[in-house]
């Protein structure tokens, strides 16, 4: 029998929400595939540092991410609102792997240059601002309402939770194999995702009337901008992505100008937010309790600052893996708590507008983030740089958390 949010489960049970067929298939195929994605990010960042020796043009990379993830967002959440959301993502896990394909063949045949990754990364993020509101729609039509939570914790990862294995394998595989061979892999590992999608047993999809795109991505955000609690998690989510993400896009040139480390070397350092992501998803799908969402989102933000400090002042390989570690792990569950307010908050016709809200802060904003962070370490150094993006976290959450209300207090 087809499993819906209206079914029983175990909740006592430890990672209970994996034993939902559908939510285990969906998951552990998009951990392939975001492996996969995560391995081609690290060759990407190498590659581009390698040919330019600047942390502004990684920060330009990043960058063209931005716009499309930025702007478009919104109108993929009206999409997945309106479609059949396996056919969309059936689309769009094709276009990437389309995607991946052209850009080891261009590095493959030695042609590649700037200008082509600056044109790969935009069109990819064109597509990702449908797959990810998409994504965030299904899942919860994959596990009961009382498991929701956990769900979003584990789905939360699964990009993130990709870089446990992506970069590290990239790193070890580079020097043997090339960089070619890397993208290559990249690209079979959308393979299982193909797999599991006609697998899903998932409600029939029932055509509506609806009302014109522009009509109803007005609606959507006058929703959203009517829920003040909406209105502050976002807010926060993107001052967050703005200047206390860009380590990720940036890893290499704290892995070259800081911790004089080469390739492998980056590979572990990526890794390292991925073990913690996996951590604290778990942590949180098996925990038996946890503080309101609310509460949740002031500690890990306030832990995950201290790490990011730590990090940026640190010039120990070991040490920086593991503030690293640190720093994924609380940054999954300040995702996780700011996901599960977001949806609770929605009902079910607007869980894609609302959480192409959600895309936009936490994927697109980042990219945008990595282009300040990087015109900043140019000038003062990458260190010094991320110091300064801390700060300015800090200093917003900190007032949010002091004036807002709904934001303490939410369940």
């Amino acid at each position: 029998m087809p499993e819906t949010p209206n079914s029983t489960s175990d909740t006592s049970h430890r990672l209970g929400v994996l034993r939902h067929r559908n939510f285990a298939l969906f998951w552990f195929s998009l951990v392939f595939s975001h492996s996969g994605t995560w391995m081609q990010l690290t060759v990407v960042g190498w590659l581009v540092f390698d040919m330019t020796n600047s942390p502004a043009w990684l920060g330009v990379v990043g960058a063209s991410r931005a716009a499309p993830m930025i702007v478009l967002p919104f109108f993929g959440g009206v999409i997945a609102d309106r479609m059949d959301r396996r056919l969309l993502l059936w689309i769009t896990q094709s276009g990437q792997a389309l995607l991946g394909l052209t850009l080891a063949l261009l590095v493959a045949t030695d042609l590649v240059l700037v200008w082509h990754i600056i044109v790969v990364m935009f069109l990819g993020a064109i597509i990702e601002a449908v797959d990810q509101p998409t994504r965030q729609a299904i899942v919860p039509l994959l596990v009961p309402r009382i498991d929701l939570r956990k769900a979003i914790a584990l789905h939360a990862v699964v990009f993130s939770g990709g870089a446990l294995v992506g970069p590290a394998v990239a790193g070890l595989l580079a020097p043997a194999v090339g960089l070619a061979t890397v993208l290559f892999i990249n690209v079979a590992s959308f393979v299982p995702v193909f797999i599991a999608l006609p697998l899903l047993h998932l409600p029939r999809f029932e055509p509506r009337q609806h009302e014109p795109v522009l009509t109803s991505v007005k609606d959507g955000l006058h929703f959203a901008f009517t829920r003040e609690l909406i209105v502050v998690v976002i807010l926060v989510s993107a001052v967050g992505s703005l200047f206390g993400r860009s380590y990720q896009l940036l890893a290499p040139v704290f892995a070259r100008e800081v911790l004089l480390t080469d390739i492998t070397g980056l590979g572990w350092l990526a890794s390292a937010p991925g073990l913690g992501a996996v951590l604290g998803a778990f942590a949180i799908a098996s925990a038996r309790w946890l503080p309101a969402n609310g509460r949740l989102t002031g500690f890990s933000v306030a832990g995950y600052l201290l790490a990011l400090v730590g990090f940026a002042i640190s010039n120990n390989f070991g040490l920086s893996v593991l503030l690293l570690v640190l720093v994924g792990l609380l940054n999954t569950v300040f995702s996780a708590a700011v996901r599960t307010m977001l949806q609770l908050e929605a009902p079910e016709q607007y869980y894609g507008r609302v959480m192409s809200l959600n895309t936009i802060t936490f994927i697109g904003l980042a990219p945008l983030g990595s282009l300040i962070i990087g015109a900043i370490a140019e000038l003062a150094g990458i260190q010094l740089a991320t110091l300064i993006g801390a700060t300015v976290v800090a200093i917003v959450f900190s007032f949010a958390w002091l004036t807002q209300p709904a934001l303490r207090n939410a369940s």
